[in-house]
């Protein structure tokens, strides 16, 4: 069943109800949180973690190598596996980005799987990506709008959110672009033996990692990894690992309070003038201004 205009205005309202300020809004359900964001923002790199996230109003952009990805009410985006894109927010005159953004517990996922006597295999063909559209069907509509009017009561959230949680994924599952979670759980798949590669490198971004390292994890030949990593992710391996120190480190300053030097050797940097040159790079600012940045836009 295709989505409806109604519901989608529905979603929109309730998210709104939950998130009566700009800014991430944690929910009463652990893994499960809301975005509202009022104006425009041109892309800024961000780093992902696994999830669906479902939007109500506006529409919101990644971009993934020369991969473009709209989510928007008629389009979910699941992200597989944590990545790092660039996204930017365009919305019309009175419009706020309105998102519900659903953590994916491997977990939950691997027991849906193991449920389901015959789980629908890939339509399409080609190299494993970590994140993709899905089309807002009725039914993840509809489990969408109970699972937000259950988090506006704390014992609904507590006895009916996991639950629709689970019916959530399980539509993704039956989608299309359940392929690429189904992948995850493929033992020998290429995007399993990648994801053990990505969990090790956010575990351990503070380490000197190499990629013949992170290939014998993957049990892979380094130049099959190096490929096979970039299709995943969009960025060759050492990439992602110096975008994810950086992310990491952006964190520090902004959420920890750390200074340049401190976030710098935390995430693994030598040399605090090194660290500064690359985070301009990546963020197109430096470091103190930044977060100076940031930290206005939260109104802190």
């Amino acid at each position: 069943m295709m989505m409806t205009a109604n519901k989608a205005i529905d979603l929109a309202s309730r998210i709104l109800q939950l998130a009566a300020q700009p800014g991430w809004h944690p929910s009463r359900l652990d893994g499960v949180s809301l975005l509202r964001q009022d104006s425009d923002s041109p892309p800024t790199p961000v780093l992902h973690e696994a999830s669906v996230v479902i939007v109500g109003q506006g529409c919101q952009r990644g971009y993934l190598g020369e991969q473009v990805l709209s989510v928007d009410p008629a389009h979910c985006l699941v992200v597989a596996t944590p990545m790092q894109f660039e996204c930017d927010t365009s919305l019309r005159q009175g419009e706020h980005l309105l998102a519900l953004v659903i953590r994916i517990d491997p977990s939950l996922l691997d027991q849906l799987l193991r449920l389901m006597d015959d789980p629908p295999q890939p339509r399409t063909s080609g190299k494993p990506q970590g994140m993709l559209l899905c089309a807002m069907t009725a039914e993840l509509q509809e489990a969408a709008l109970r699972l937000l009017h259950s988090l506006q009561q704390e014992q609904e959230s507590r006895v009916l959110g996991p639950d629709i949680v689970r019916e959530i994924l399980y539509r993704i599952l039956l989608a299309d672009a359940g392929q690429t979670l189904r992948a995850l759980f493929a033992r020998h798949g290429r995007l399993r033996q990648i994801q053990r590669s990505i969990e090790h490198i956010h575990r351990h971004y503070a380490l000197p990692l190499s990629v013949a390292l992170l290939a014998e994890l993957a049990g892979m030949s380094s130049s099959a990894f190096h490929e096979s990593f970039k299709a995943v992710t969009g960025y060759a391996p050492i990439q992602y690992l110096k975008n994810t120190r950086l992310h990491q480190a952006r964190h520090l300053l902004l959420q920890d309070g750390h200074n340049i030097s401190q976030a710098a050797y935390a995430v693994g940097y030598a040399s605090p003038s090194q660290f500064s040159r690359e985070f301009k790079r990546l963020f197109g600012l430096p470091p103190r201004e930044a977060i100076q940045r940031l930290a206005t836009a939260a109104g802190s």
